[in-house]
Order: structure tokens, then C-alpha cells, then sequence
């Protein structure tokens, strides 16, 4: 039936037709004399009066338009022109609208109606009451009046029950002497029709549809009946609200026929598929319907829920949604026509697009319902990619992407896509406004309400893209996101965010990660075996993926040192495709590594620049909403902006989901790396066991893989602890397993990577500095619960802690070890022991300066003599310039440009002095706490630990450190470091002063380090100790701490009598039994084989452990090359003795 009809119209259309010029006037000349005399042709015209009335339907009142003016209904003519106009009008208003009703709304006021009856014809009409009209029944208050159906049809045949029938459903008419009794109502007559038959029937109720839907707007006011009085709504000329009306009462007829009876119920089933049908043509042939268009019209009445639409609920979104599901359904329908008949509908769509925008949700949702609709059938799916609006102009250009159809949804953002740092010109947010600033709960209330309309749109976003995948459109609509993220790779460098027009907006590239992760959804979960079906080959090289080749760094590089090459992972195969998971799977990784690096370092500078402005405000004593002026717009831009960008940017769902997945993937990678170079996993749920080398497979990871969820949890533990601190511990574990795991060395060679998994493993332990009211409790639970941490996380520290000094620059370095510290801090009393494992290595090396924990602690002893000698250095400048501030007269009597040099010289010492006193502290407090005994701490452990610290190569290293600096903070150079407010540079003398106790408190039982004490001559005197004691308590130290530094001064000053009979020796000794480097009497001579010198082993030793060169000649050198002087040595001790009791004699 579908195809005859279809063939019927074109047929229709091809014959030879009179101009549109001549039809009108000869249509119009015939109509006006038949209606001169008041019938139709061949039919006996009565008295309008005498016709019985009946229940009808409200005429065809899907009030299309909205305002109707007397003058409009008085015109004789109205063009072709005025009804595609009036079709395509819309409204750029939004409201919040969203609660689409299927029933139609009376207009209150878009009608002017007659006061006078007027006279048609021969029938009078009276003016109706639109008030009079009941919205949810088209027949309003005549419905107890009317006569039953059963009666009517007791008067009438069959065939004048179907006539009747189809006359009301389609306000139509080929005879004025039969008309359906029912309010007043305006009927067509159909001429054509009428010529050939005075009676409708189902047999030519197609012919009757397409004369009625070809008729103009003209020849419908010339050829209208008003039966019953005046009505309040002039004929309907738009296609496809019409035949939506005819719909529409059918669908109330149907429900509400009291009596049931057969052939109406019939009529009206064959009515309704009539009209359903007679859509699907008309959309069929869209183009032929010109001026009107019917696909906008059905546009039009799909996005109803908002203002913009030109049609009331009569023809809403649900209803026109399920007639479309009609036609979609109808079995006549072949795939190519609907392909035809929908895809202009689509293509309005997308073109409607151009209105979206986080302001306007009530549309941006229609639109994407709309879309949803239609492309949840394959067949309109894959049209999608082919209209225009699919991809950008310059596909190369990330900004681009906005002014596609897709992104304009993706673009629904409260953060703008211009932003940068905050300006002194006020800024005018379309979002929130002045009681957002001053009110925190409506701030906080209107936040959620744009985080939920962001989160509708990406739901329904994300819809629109799977319909699009599961369709034949999959490829393209992949490869405009792998497009898209490629335009925008630059979005994961730091500058980029200086960078306005590097590529799509921040809020863009967030809903696109969005959209990502809720397609993801489907297999997230550590223990997901989904995640099974992941290929780890799809960024592997010569790769079929739709990835583009790139240079970027991956995972792992060798294996035992032994680079890994490309052939050795193209014999792990080429898959020709790959699955949609997987594709997903490094999409979403990709997205997420593009979409929070520049708005989360945005966020920090604005929550800076905020911080700023508070700060100066309560220099002022005030606050900042009472300050006028400047600061105040300064302050409310600052507070707008930052609030733009947290309302998108910390949403807390999309923050879930993006922990979700990367917990999903933390496992996947343990598993990948832990399988001997499988290239899937096989079982998610499997314990997990390490082996000795990593599978190669990791060379085909990216390294953002790791760095970017690295990055990602740190941000999160600054600005959104809370979502970290409720995730689930079982998800954390799995975490913390990938963290620790791939801190080491094997797994992961880059010292940078391992560094940022170090900062990220840090969100699982209490901040001290960090004001957060967050408990850690969740997360500190998990970390010490995690048998990959007790087993290896100590270890691994000490590693990174030593690679960091030659591959780092020198400013990362301390930033690297500052984190090391905090971790080492946290684990050392619940994990000291693997820690003692590394030291126990030390004891038969001492010399060693290839030993791990010894380079630790040389490097760490480094570092506390450099940091504390910047710090206390930047102190002294700092006093003398505050001192020069003191002196008015002086510091006046400058030059302004002097003056503020200075100044600038004094905030940079500041800030340099901060930084220095911070890491100084961490520094020796970690000698502190890794040189004491913590509960549970074995006392052969801690004399492991302690003796790696008091070695002979290290011994005098560290108590020269310790004297000096006890020295400083305790003797007459103190008041050198005394600044005006110490907190400001966080200088904290008594904190420092105090670990600084505990390390000789802590060492005491180690005799190396009592006999080296006194053999300081730089700092060391017999005073130091006591004067110390005194110090520290003032500061209420413990009398028992104060009591054990006393003992280590008495030990000292025991020490000094063996100090003297050495330097005694040295006097007396012969030239060939002195060390030639530092002139000190050999206790162990090595020959250099290089050289051919003899030196003392330990100071070779300590030369070695910094530069490893014979110094002599300069050539390459290791303790294992020198050769031991047996005879030497022996000669050295039996002149030692001999004259040691000379000495002694001497004394006595």
C-alpha cells in the first residue's frame, strides 16, 4: 500500500498540470459560485440550522499559530510565502519548560472573535468562548449534550456512518446536505472529490488526504464550511500538524467511543494508519511540498517542550516521537525510503544545533531526544556521518570541532571558552550573579543545578554517539573522536592552557571525556572480565587501530637493559581490527590525559589568585564584600570564575566515573605486565604475581597511560578529597597495587614516570600542611592493608630517591625527594624493616660506593648540608635587608628605583628561603626518624640502619653536618637568623634544633660516631652539648631527651684523649705511612694500579663515592680495582703500637 501510494503521488506530480496561477483562479472562480449558492455541486443545499450535532473532535485546533488577528481571517488571499515563514518561525527565548504534555492547550488570547453572528452561505454563525473548552477533551463542555454514537448511527446506513466518520477525523467535506453534528467546527470542502462521489468511503481516503494536503492556504479559507457557529480557530494549512490533529482524534475517539460499535471503531483504526502513513509520504517527498516544510514541521513539533517551537503539546515530542515509531515500524517501508524520508528531518536537526548551549538545556535536551529517536534505527544512523556539520572545515584545527552538529553538545559548559587569569574589568557571568558571590547555599544550589543539566546533555550525548556506533556509521563516528583528540593533542601541555586558541574549550574536551567514560561504562570494574578483551597491540607499531602512529613515549623501553625493538613486538602479531572495547578503552585513556591538564592548572591559578585577594583584604582588616572599589571587582571576577570552572571541572559524578575507570585500568595494567607477554588478560579476578621482569608487552603502553592518572589523583586530593576518601577500598587496593608496583625501576626505567607515581601514592597518607577536614582514614587503611606496599614500597623509595640525582634537574630533584620524604616518613615505623634488609647490605662493603642504601645516605647527608646552608644563608641576607628597612632615614634617603629593587631582592630571598627551610626540615628529620627504633623494631634491625649511617666513609660527613649546624642554632651566630615573622619563611629553630638532638640521641650506642665528634675541629668544643641542653629546655623538651645528650657529650669528651695520641701519631709519623690526599696516618693502604700511589682505603673511598676517577691521573677508578698493601699494613700497626706506648709513658 506504502509504494502505491508513494507511486500514486509521483505519478500525480509528473502529469502535465495547469500553472499554479491558472488553477488558483479557475479553483477559486468555481468555488466562490458553488458557495454563491450555497452548495455543492448536484447537492440540495438545507438549512445549516436543522443538522443534528454529535460529538467531534476540536477541529484541527493544533493552534499552529500563535496569534491570529481579524484581519488575517478576513483576507482573501494569503501566500504560499506566509506559510513557510510561519513554519520555520521560532523563538529565541529559553525557559525551563522541560514536561511535555500530549494534550493540547486552548490559547488564551490568540484569537479575535466576531461580536455579531456572521452569515456563510446559508448558515448563521455564533462566536465561542475559547474558555468554554475543556483542555483534556477536544469536545469541551457539548460532550453531555451530544447524542450518542449508537443513536446517530440508528438514522444512517454503513456508509454514511464511515462518511460521517472520516468527515470529523478529517474536517473534510464533499457535500454541505450530510455534515457530522458536533460543536462548531470548520470543515473543507474538497471539490475534486465532491465532483465524482458525494459520499467518503476508505477506498478513496488516500485521494481525499493528498487533495486536502495540496491545497493552499488560500483555497482552504475560500473552500471552508463553518457549521454549528463561529469558531475560534481558523483551518490548519501546515501538512504535518494536520494530519497529527487527524491523529489525535482518532486516539480520542477510539478511547472514549461509549458504544463500541464495529464499523466506527473500524473507520477510525484505518483513519489513524491513513494519516500515519500519509507523514511517512509526505516526508517521503519533502521537496515537493514546496513552500511548505514538512520535515521542519515535524522538527518543529519534536522540540515542542521548549519555547523556541511554533506548536503547542498537541503536537509534542511524545506524540510526534510515537508516530514516527509508526512509520519506522511499518513493514511497507523498505530501508531506503525511510533513509529518504527521514533524512532531511535529521538534517534540520542538526542545523537547529546552532542553539545549543548550557543556558538553553530545555532545547539542547529536545534536540538530542529528537536525534536519539531517530537514529535508534540503523538505517538513519548511517545516514548521520554525510550531512553537513560532521566534521570541520580544517580537520587539523581543534577549535573547529565547536562548529560541528557534535559540538555544539559537547560545547555545553560553564567554563568559557575564552578564559584566562582573572582581570580588574568585571566580568559578567551568564551563569551566576551577584547572590551566587555573597551567598554560599545558593552558589552551592545553583552549581548543582548546571552540574545536573551537564549531565543530562552528556547522557543523552553519549546516546546519540552509541546509536551511532552500533549502526554502520561506527567508523566514521570513531574516527571524527580520534580526529578530534588528535586536533587537540596539544591540550596535554601546560601551555597550552595559556592558549586560548590551541584547540576546543576546556568544558569541550571535559563532556567529551565525559561521553567516553559513560560509553565505558559497560565493562569498568577491577574485577570486570570485560576488561579481558582489551587488546594491549592496539597502539603497537604498524597497528591497524584507528590511532594514528605517534612518537610518544611508552611504558617500558628495555628489559635487562636490553632495548626492546619493533620487530620484537610486531612477532607478538597484527591484528587486523580491533574490538570495541578496546578502541574505547584507549580513546577514553586519551580523553582523559587531553581534558584535565589545563583546566585543573586554570583552577589552581584562579584559587591562587583568590587566595591573593583575600590575603591583601585582611591585610586591610576587613572583608571583601565590605571594600568598595577595585579589590571588591577583583575579588567577586576571581570568586565567579573559579566557581565556573569548579562546577564542571569537580562534578562529582564524572569524578567517580573517571575513578572507576582508572581503577579498571590500574588492574588491567598490573595483570598486562605481569602476564608473560600476553596480549590480553585472562583473568581479571587472578591473584596477581609479580615476576622478575615485566612482559614486553608494556613497550606498547603509552606513558600517559600512567602520568596522566598520576596527575589526576593529586589534583583530586586538593581540591576534591572527599570523592577519594568515599571511593571503594576494594578499588583503592587495586590502585595502590598498580602504584607501588610499577614505582620499581623494572617496570617502569623513567625516574620522571616513577617520581609522579611516588606524588600520587602520597594522596593515601595524612597532608600535615594541607587544611583539609577530609579524614584519610579510608585510604591510610588501604595502604597499609596492601601487601605489594609492606613488601616493596620501601625499597623502591630508596631507588628513586638515588636516580633522581643525575637524570632530574636540580629544582625537580628536591621537589622529587620532598615527596619521597613524605611516604618514607609515613611507612618507616610499619615497614622499617624491609627497609633494614637494603642496609644489611652495607656490612662487608663499607667501601662500597656501588651500594645502594650507602649512595642513599650519602646523597641524603648531601642534600641537609646544602639545603641548610641556603636556608640560613638566605636568612642573613633577609635580616640585613629588614635592618636596612629599620633605619627610616636611610631607607628613604634611596633612590625609588633602589628601593624597589631591594625589595624585589627581599621577596625573592623569601621565597627561595621558604622553599630551603621546608626541605631542610624534611631532610633531617628523615635522618631523624630512619635512625631511631620504633615499636615493633627489631634491635638487629635498627643497628643495621644505624651502622650505614656511621661507616667510615660517611662518618665524618655527617658529624661535621650535625656540630655545625648545632653550633649555629644554639651559639652567638643565632641572632644572625633572626627575621621578622619566622613563620613567613617557615623557619622553625627550636623544630629543627630538635631533630637535629635525636640523630646524636639516636646514634649515641655507634663508638665511630662518639670518636668522630671531637675530631671536628670546625665546630666541636667542650660547651656544645651543654649549651644545646639548656636550649632545648626552654622549649620543654623531655628531661629524659635532655639526659641522653649529656651522655653523648660525656662520651665525646672521653673520645677527645684518643683524638689527641692520633694526632699525636700523625706528627711522628714517616711520610711513606701518611695518607697523600689528606695527610692523616694510614689505618689501610691501597695501591691506585693506575697511578701506582698508595692511599688510605676509606679516603679513596669517600673520593670515589662523588667522582669516580683516580685522582692522580684522572683515569676511570672502582674500589674493586685498588690493591691491598698486606705488608704495609702490618708494618704501619707494629710502628702504631710501639709508639703509642711511648706516648703513654710520656704521659705517665
Amino acid at each position: 500500500m506504502f509504494n502505491r501510494l508513494t507511486n500514486y503521488w509521483y505519478n500525480r506530480e509528473t502529469e502535465p498540470e495547469p500553472t499554479p496561477e491558472e488553477r488558483a483562479a479557475e479553483v477559486r472562480q468555481r468555488r466562490l459560485q458553488q458557495f454563491q449558492q450555497g452548495s455543492a455541486p448536484d447537492t440540495p443545499v438545507e438549512d445549516a440550522e436543522s443538522l443534528e450535532t454529535e460529538t467531534s473532535p476540536d477541529e484541527e485546533t493544533s493552534c499552529t499559530y500563535k496569534e491570529t488577528t481579524a484581519a488575517d481571517e478576513a483576507a482573501s488571499t494569503e501566500t504560499d510565502t506566509e506559510i513557510a515563514a510561519s513554519s520555520t518561525r521560532t523563538d529565541s527565548v529559553m525557559t525551563d519548560k522541560e514536561n511535555l504534555d500530549v494534550r493540547g492547550e486552548t490559547p488564551s488570547s490568540s484569537v479575535v472573535v466576531e461580536s455579531e453572528p456572521r452569515v456563510v452561505g446559508s448558515a448563521v454563525v455564533t462566536t465561542i468562548d475559547p474558555a468554554s473548552l475543556e483542555e483534556d477533551n477536544p469536545w469541551g463542555e457539548w460532550e453531555e449534550t451530544v447524542p450518542s454514537v449508537q443513536s446517530t448511527a440508528t438514522k444512517v446506513d454503513e456508509g454514511r456512518t464511515i462518511s460521517l466518520t472520516i468527515s470529523r477525523v478529517f474536517c473534510v467535506a464533499v457535500n454541505t446536505e450530510e455534515q457530522p453534528s458536533c460543536q462548531p467546527r470548520l470543515l473543507t470542502m474538497l471539490l475534486d472529490t465532491a465532483s465524482s462521489t458525494d459520499t467518503l468511503s476508505i477506498d478513496i481516503l488516500d485521494e481525499v488526504l493528498f487533495e486536502r494536503l495540496s491545497m493552499s492556504a488560500a483555497d482552504l479559507r475560500e473552500c471552508q464550511i463553518e457549521i454549528g457557529g463561529s469558531v475560534n480557530c481558523p483551518i490548519e494549512p501546515l501538512i504535518v500538524p494536520y494530519l497529527a490533529g487527524c491523529i489525535r482524534r482518532c486516539d480520542f475517539e477510539l478511547k472514549d467511543n461509549k458504544s463500541q460499535q464495529h464499523v466506527v471503531v473500524d473507520t477510525l483504526k484505518k483513519c489513524r494508519s491513513a494519516a500515519v502513513r500519509m507523514i511517512g509520504i509526505v516526508l517521503l517527498s519533502n521537496d515537493s511540498w514546496s513552500p511548505q516544510d514538512p520535515a521542519q514541521q515535524i522538527v518543529e513539533s519534536l522540540i515542542s517542550g521548549s519555547e523556541s517551537s511554533l506548536y503547542d503539546s498537541d503536537t509534542s515530542f511524545i506524540f510526534t516521537s510515537q508516530i514516527l515509531s509508526e512509520i519506522m515500524k511499518q513493514d511497507s517501508v523498505s530501508a531506503e525510503d525511510l533513509t529518504t524520508m527521514l533524512r532531511p528531518v535529521v538534517a534540520c536537526l542538526t542545523r537547529k544545533t546552532t542553539m545549543c548551549s548550557l543556558i538553553s538545556t530545555p532545547l539542547t535536551v529536545s534536540i538530542l531526544n529528537a536525534l536519539n529517536l531517530l537514529v535508534a534505527n540503523k538505517n538513519v544512523a548511517k545516514i548521520v556521518p554525510d550531512l553537513p556539520g560532521w566534521l570541520p572545515a580544517n580537520p587539523d584545527n581543534g577549535a573547529a570541532y565547536h562548529n560541528t552538529f557534535l559540538g555544539r553538545f559537547l560545547g555545553c559548559s560553564t567554563i568559557r571558552r575564552d578564559m584566562m587569569m582573572s582581570d580588574l574589568n568585571r566580568y559578567v557571568s551568564p551563569y551566576f550573579n551577584r547572590s551566587t558571590v555573597i551567598n554560599q547555599d545558593i552558589s552551592q544550589h545553583s552549581s548543582s543545578q548546571y552540574q545536573q543539566m551537564l549531565d543530562t546533555i552528556q547522557t543523552l550525548t553519549s546516546k546519540f554517539f552509541y546509536h551511532l556506533i552500533k549502526s554502520e556509521a561506527k567508523d566514521r563516528t570513531l574516527q571524527w573522536i580520534v580526529s578530534c583528540l588528535d586536533a587537540n593533542r596539544n591540550k596535554a601541555k601546560l601551555v597550552a592552557s595559556f592558549i586560548t586558541s590551541s584547540g576546543a574549550s576546556d568544558g569541550f574536551m571535559l563532556n567529551l571525556a565525559g561521553v567516553l567514560l559513560k560509553l565505558s561504562i559497560p565493562f569498568l570494574g577491577p574485577m570486570n572480565n570485560k576488561l579481558c578483551t582489551i587488546d594491549v597491540r592496539f597502539c603497537g607499531p604498524q597497528s591497524r587501530s584507528l590511532f594514528p602512529q605517534t612518537t610518544e613515549d611508552k611504558i617500558l623501553d628495555k628489559i635487562d637493559g636490553t632495548e626492546i625493538s619493533k620487530e620484537d613486538l610486531i612477532s607478538l602479531g597484527i591484528p587486523d581490527s580491533f574490538n570495541f572495547i578496546s578502541t574505547c578503552f584507549y580513546l577514553t585513556h586519551r580523553a582523559l590525559q587531553l581534558a584535565y591538564v589545563s583546566p585543573f592548572d586554570k583552577y589552581r591559578r584562579l584559587m591562587k589568585s583568590l587566595m591573593e585577594t583575600q590575603r591583601l583584604v585582611q591585610d586591610m582588616g576587613s572583608h571583601p564584600f565590605n571594600i568598595d572599589g577595585q579589590i571588591r571587582e577583583r575579588f567577586e571576577t576571581q570568586f565567579v570564575e573559579q566557581l565556573e570552572v569548579k562546577t564542571h571541572l569537580l562534578h562529582p559524578d564524572m569524578i567517580g566515573h573517571v575513578l572507576l575507570f582508572y581503577s579498571s585500568s590500574a588492574n588491567w595494567l598490573s595483570h598486562i605486565s605481569t602476564d608473560c607477554d600476553s596480549v590480553t588478560v585472562s583473568d581479571m579476578k587472578s591473584s596477581l604475581i609479580p615476576s622478575c621482569t615485566p612482559s614486553r608487552t608494556l613497550a606498547m603502553v603509552p606513558n600517559y597511560f600512567v602520568s596522566a592518572f598520576c596527575q589526576f589523583l593529586i589534583n583530586i586530593r586538593y581540591f576534591a578529597e572527599s570523592s577519594l576518601e568515599n571511593f571503594v577500598s576494594e578499588n583503592l587496593d587495586h590502585v595502590i597495587t598498580f602504584l607501588v608496583l610499577f614505582c620499581s625501576p623494572t617496570w617502569v626505567p623513567n625516574p620522571h614516570t616513577r617520581a609522579e607515581l611516588v606524588e600520587a601514592l602520597t594522596v593515601f597518607i595524612p597532608n600535615e600542611r594541607s587544611q583539609s577536614s577530609v579524614s584519610t582514614t579510608n585510604r591510610e587503611t588501604a595502604l597499609c592493608m596492601n601487601s605489594m606496599a609492606r613488601e616493596k614500597l620501601g625499597s623502591a623509595l630508596i631507588r628513586l630517591f638515588v636516580d633522581i640525582e643525575h637524570t632530574a634537574q636540580f629544582e625537580h630533584k628536591f621537589q622529587y625527594r620532598f615527596h619521597i620524604f613524605e611516604l618514607l616518613q609515613y611507612i618507616w615505623p610499619k615497614h622499617s624493616f624491609k627497609v633494614s634488609e637494603l642496609s644489611l647490605e652495607v656490612r662487608g662493603h663499607e667501601e662500597d660506593t656501588t651500594v645502594l642504601f650507602t649512595r642513599f645516605v650519602k646523597l641524603l647527608l648531601n642534600d641537609a648540608n646544602f639545603l641548610l646552608d641556603e636556608a640560613l644563608h638566605n636568612l642573613e641576607e633577609i635580616k640585613k635587608l629588614q635592618l636596612e628597612q629599620e633605619d627610616l632615614e636611610t631607607w628613604n634617603a634611596l633612590d625609588q628605583n633602589v628601593r624597589q629593587n631591594k625589595l624585589k631582592t627581599l621577596a625573592d630571598l623569601k621565597r627561595m628561603c621558604t622553599s630551603h627551610n621546608i626541605l631542610s626540615y624534611e631532610t633531617v628529620n628523615c635522618l631523624r626518624y630512619m635512625t631511631g627504633r620504633f615499636d615493633g623494631m627489631s634491635e638487629e634491625a635498627h643497628k643495621n640502619v644505624t651502622y650505614a649511617f656511621v661507616t667510615p666513609l660517611l662518618v665524618d660527613t655527617l658529624v661535621t653536618m650535625l656540630n655545625y649546624y648545632l653550633k649555629e642554632l644554639v651559639g652567638d651566630s643565632q641572632t644572625k637568623y633572626k627575621v621578622r615573622n619566622l613563620d613567613e619563611v617557615k623557619f622553625y629553630p627550636g623544630k629543627l634544633l630538635q631533630s637535629i638532638v635525636h640523630i646524636y640521641i639516636n646514634l649515641k650506642e655507634e663508638s665511630s660516631f662518639v670518636s668522630a665528634i671531637p675530631r671536628d675541629g670546625r665546630s666541636y668544643h667542650p660547651a656544645l652539648f651543654k649549651d644545646t641542653a639548656a636550649k632545648i629546655r626552654k622549649l620543654y623538651v623531655p628531661e629524659d631527651v635532655i639526659a641522653d645528650l649529656l651522655k653523648v657529650s660525656n662520651l665525646a669528651e672521653r673520645a677527645v684523649t684518643s683524638q689527641e695520641d692520633e694526632e699525636l701519631l700523625t706528627d711522628r709519623a714517616p711520610s711513606n705511612y701518611l695518607d697523600p690526599i689528606l695527610g692523616t696516618l694510614m689505618t689501610e693502604p691501597v695501591l691506585l694500579p693506575s697511578s701506582n700511589v698508595v692511599v688510605d682505603r676509606s679516603v679513596i673511598a669517600k673520593h670515589l663515592l662523588s667522582d669516580p676517577i683516580d685522582p692522580f691521573n684522572r683515569q676511570p677508578l672502582q674500589m674493586a680495582d685498588v690493591v691491598p698493601q698486606t705488608e704495609l699494613k702490618d708494618e704501619i700497626n707494629t710502628w702504631k703500637e710501639i709508639q703509642l706506648n711511648k706516648i703513654q709513658e710520656e704521659r705517665d
